[in-house]
């Protein structure tokens, strides 16, 4: 629905005769109307509570108008015969509500998704949502619900909620950083996969936990090849815009958001006990096989829970305060805010520290500067435990000393390859990192050319990270190499200069938008490491490097330089037909000499269908906008240098007996080295319907990527057996849908629903070898598999136990016995051999979704997001079925005559000949998650008059409270099964506004 509708129905010339003859009526019939008058108040916010001033408000039928005020409050008289009052502003869905004698008004507008004035940014500037040819998802930091659902870092925040953006969490810890994030999925065998990821128009290389979720106003995924070939060599893989907050013309209002939770582990596996460890060794080798700590400690009843003395119930809290305002020259937005994690894992903790200046000030009505800064504090001090370790050792091991306080540097006193997976306690670590991204700008409308300006756009990024470790003689490192002192720095700096050139003019029906850009960039870091061991004594720590016996340092240094050119022209005719035509130019240095510079065009078309006349007549459909596009886009995501020849250096003894340093060949290079290119088609359209309660997009896309980045093998005669060369082609192809829909509104209450799903599959077409015949075949060593996934499981297929009264001799394993794991012939040859391995399952999830569902009644609601990931099969490290006596695996049943069970074999070194590692459903990595549930309240006007604030809401957030799933393990999402579990996460949290 078009928000200006109301207004075009007045006209200007029938408002002033109405305005003017309701003012002679009211001056003559006022005496006679105050008694039959009625006077209604209230407050008007958005979905998330906010206030919203210069909300439109008028009686309907009447002249009668008011608007809320910086509060978001209202007061206007009507007559008393329940009277309906229209409730509209930009942006947001306009709402009839009927008066019936309230006190006050508490009235909630929705966002109008479709609203064909709202502003999409799509880099390099912003659209209105109507203009946008391409794929963008945008999402406001409201419809995320950053600070009702609030995380660590935003990538958790964004889990499930964009339709074609993947996010996996691949480790639990208290950072909330270890995130794999992907566009569409993969189209890369080998070069990287992740989005570029820009803040406020600088690209972004660091960790995405660095940076303040409450400062995020927008963002927006760029997905297809039209919407993100603005960015070329680096858009391949999509690209996801941060757009930070910025103040607002108005008085200066103050914010604060907190919270404060506790964090408990979500869900562990059933990991065997000293009881069913002892047992199964006897079973497995004999008495004979125990030791001695093993026997005393079974005597004593020792059953050493390793995860729980890694673990403790994990704290979280938050304090961020905010001031925004401006005048009509100038606007502010400054922020500060402290994060504090202490993981469920003891010595997990994590700490940040943001303060954001965002400024804009007006020089003169054609000079505009500005600045967009964030600084910030990063400490990761101390080390966690080995959570590898704790799930392995041996729960009959002690983890301290008599004291019960010292840790035993040994706990398996017979068994001296163990550490003490505590060890890190005693480790001394501090780990510190400093940074600031820096966007500053100049612009200039150019005054005597109408519609004509140009950006001056700079950023600047400097990270330094130092982390100082040192093992002492209280650790097993320390003990047996004197002492060890670690010291590792890193340094980041990265600068870019953007020239950005825009025209942007209407002449009639027809609308043209150009913008120009020239820019150039470079990125350098540095690492310096020291390890040293060897010293006097623990005194002095890392302090005492010039004492040690043995030095070994490294050292690090890489610069990438880009240079870019770019134009992109939007055309559109009487709003309906549109059309965008980009190109852009990169040039990358890590490239070779001859590929330096690659080209990467992109043409979109777009048909606000629902512009038509006839679909106006059509009463259901409020919007209807159907998209095409077809573009190439490159992944220059390789390490500096790959096309240089590089040596690498090799000790050896000269004729004196000395030490000296020699260099061989350890990579050949290729001048023509180059880009990888995805060329991408793309169809979508954008809906709405029933009166704009039903909203959303549908997009399938079909991707195609050559000149992969693969290694190609060649004759070890030339001192290397592989060169890094542009061959291959995968492809991809999927479909995106979000849908919005209100599915009750009424007075009182309000239910909303937001669903996503996304469904994609790539598959490999040519990875560089062939037949005698030129066909493309598999590269089975990499398994690289010709019309399959790019990544794929790959093993024997597991056929259930060979069972007593099993025709086992006349079978493919002839030599099997009964208990054994039984292996799939799949080619029938009648023989157990390589060429029975298959592909099992797939790695890529059938499809993904999310859910949010979002009831209000008054002043309190309550929303729950769901998300899914379904048909994903994964190798679980915890069902591996060979048990060595030496570390514990899942507490399971064996196969035994008595217990001829079909789903593990019997506890034998034997019994699983062919090293099967895929046992069915419990390799199914499939789940539902409840990923966030949050009650909140928002106060009333009168109640925030009393107390004199403009917002203030309570809320509760409860986080991960439960997976539906068939994995058997830690969780089926992380990528090791012996890491930091999952956590489960209650939040407290409180906002206000003064």
């Amino acid at each position: 629905m078009q928000i200006t509708t109301n207004y075009k129905q007045l006209g200007c010339r029938k408002s002033v005769i109405r305005s003017m003859s309701l003012f002679f009526l009211v001056s003559i019939l006022m005496p006679m109307m105050a008694a039959g008058q009625t006077t209604m108040k209230g407050t008007v916010r958005d979905t998330v509570g906010i206030p919203l001033p210069g909300v439109s408000i008028q009686v309907k039928g009447t002249g009668i108008q008011s608007s809320t005020d910086a509060n978001g409050q209202f007061q206007l008289s009507a007559e008393a015969d329940a009277p309906i009052l229209v409730f509209s502003y930009v942006g947001f869905i306009t709402k009839e509500v009927p008066y019936a004698g309230e006190a006050l008004l508490n009235v909630i507008l929705n966002a109008d998704n479709t609203s064909l004035d709202e502003v999409v940014v799509v880099g390099y500037g912003t659209q209105r949502k109507s203009d946008v040819t391409g794929a963008v998802a945008s999402f406001s930091a409201e419809k995320l619900q950053l600070q009702s659902m609030p995380n660590t870092s935003i990538s958790q925040s964004l889990q499930g909620r964009i339709p074609g953006l993947s996010v996996t969490t691949t480790a639990a810890d208290a950072e909330g950083n270890s995130n794999e994030l992907q566009v569409r999925g993969r189209n890369s065998i080998t070069a990287g996969n992740a989005p570029l990821v820009v803040v406020d128009g600088i690209p972004f290389a660091d960790q995405l936990s660095e940076i303040n979720p409450n400062d995020i106003a927008s963002i927006d995924v760029l997905k297809d090849a039209s919407a993100a070939a603005i960015y070329g060599s680096r858009a391949a893989n999509g690209v996801i815009l941060v757009t930070t907050k910025k103040g607002k013309t108005g008085a200066p209002q103050v914010s604060y958001n907190g919270f404060f939770g506790l964090d408990e582990i979500a869900h562990l596996p059933n990991m065997m006990d000293a009881a069913s460890f002892y047992q199964t060794k006897v079973d497995r080798y004999g008495e004979g096989a125990l030791t001695r700590t093993e026997i005393d400690s079974r005597a004593a009843g020792v059953n050493t829970d390793w995860i729980d003395l890694a673990t403790r119930t994990g704290t979280r809290q938050q304090h961020a305060i905010a001031i925004s305002g401006g005048s009509e020259a100038t606007r502010y937005y400054f922020s500060g805010a402290f994060n504090e994690v202490k993981g469920i894992a003891k010595n997990d903790d994590f700490k940040r520290i943001n303060l954001r200046i965002n400024l804009d000030t007006k020089i003169t009505p054609w000079l505009t500067i500005g600045t967009n800064t964030q600084f910030g504090y990063y400490n990761r001090d101390h080390m966690a435990a080995s959570f590898s370790g704790a799930f392995d050792m041996n729960p009959l091991a002690l983890p301290y000393e008599e004291d019960g306080q010292t840790l035993r540097i040994f706990p398996w006193s017979e068994d001296a390859f163990f550490t003490n997976p505590l060890q890190g306690f005693d480790v001394l670590q501090e780990d510190r990192t400093r940074s600031v991204l820096s966007n500053n700008f100049v612009k200039i409308d150019v005054p005597f050319i109408p519609g004509l300006s140009y950006k001056l756009n700079t950023g600047y990024t400097y990270r330094y990270r130092g982390v100082e470790a040192y093992y002492g003689r209280n650790t097993r490192n320390g003990l047996q190499q004197g002492g060890v002192s670690e010291i590792d720095n890193w340094a980041n700096e990265d600068w870019i200069i953007e020239n950005i050139l825009d025209y942007d003019r209407t002449f009639g029906n027809h609308h043209i938008a150009f913008t120009g850009l020239y820019s150039a960039q470079r990125r350098v870091n540095k690492n310096h490491d020291l390890d040293a061991s060897g010293f006097p004594s623990d005194i002095m720590t890392n302090y005492q490097n010039s004492l040690a016996t043995v030095w070994n340092p490294t050292d690090q240094y890489n610069s990438q330089q880009y240079i870019s050119q770019m134009a992109r022209l939007n055309y559109s005719y009487l709003g309906k037909y549109l059309l965008t035509l980009t190109a852009r130019r990169d040039g990358y240095s890590a490239f070779g000499e001859d590929s330096k510079f690659g080209i990467f065009p992109s043409v979109a078309l777009g048909w606000n269908m629902h512009e038509e006349a006839f679909i106006k007549t059509t009463d259901w459909l409020d919007q209807l906008k159907w998209r095409v596009s077809y573009g190439k886009n490159g992944n220059q995501a390789i390490d500096p240098y790959s096309t240089l020849p590089q040596l690498q250096p090799l000790p050896y003894l000269d004729n004196d007996k000395q030490t000296a340093i020699g260099f061989y060949p350890s990579r050949l290079g290729d001048p023509a080295l180059g880009w990888e290119t995805t060329k991408q088609f793309n169809v979508g359209a954008d809906f709405a319907m029933l009166k704009n309660r039903v909203v959303g997009s549908i997009d399938y896309y079909r991707a195609e990527t050559t000149d992969l980045l693969l290694d190609k093998l060649i004759s070890p005669v030339n001192g290397t057996k592989s060169i890094r060369q542009n061959i291959g082609k995968t492809t991809n192809r999927g479909i995106d849908l979000a849908i919005s829909g209100i599915a009750v509104d009424k007075k009182d209450f309000n239910w909303t629903v937001d669903l996503n799903f996304s469904h994609y599959k790539n598959k490999i077409v040519d990875v560089g070898l062939y037949d005698a015949a030129g066909n493309p075949v598999d590269y089975v060593d990499n398994r690289w598999f010709i019309g399959q996934p790019i990544s794929v499981n790959y093993s024997y297929i597991f056929d259930g136990i060979w069972q007593e009264g099993d025709d086992i001799a006349n079978s493919a394993q002839p030599t099997a016995n009964p208990g054994d794991v039984r292996v799939k012939d799949v080619n029938n040859d009648g023989t157990i051999s390589a060429a029975d391995r298959d592909i099992i399952g797939s790695t890529v999830p059938s499809f993904t979704a999310g859910i949010t569902n979002t009831f209000r009644y008054k002043n309190l609601s309550l929303s729950f997001f769901i998300r899914t990931v379904q048909g994903v099969t994964k190798f679980n490290e915890l069902m591996n079925s060979y048990f060595d006596g030496r570390t514990r695996t899942l507490n399971r049943s064996f196969w035994t005559p008595e217990n001829p069970i079909n789903t593990f074999p019997a506890n034998r070194d034997d019994s699983n000949p062919f090293g099967v590692i895929y046992f069915g459903k419990q390799n199914n990595a499939s789940f539902i998650r409840l990923n966030d549930v949050t009650l909140k309240y928002q106060f009333s006007a009168s109640q925030l008059k009393r107390i004199g604030l403009h917002q203030l809401e309570v809320f509760i957030n409860a986080k991960n409270l439960t997976t539906i799933t068939h994995w058997e393990g830690l969780d089926p999402e992380l990528s090791s099964q012996r890491a930091i579990p999952q956590t489960r996460a209650y939040l407290l949290g409180l906002r206000f506004g003064i």
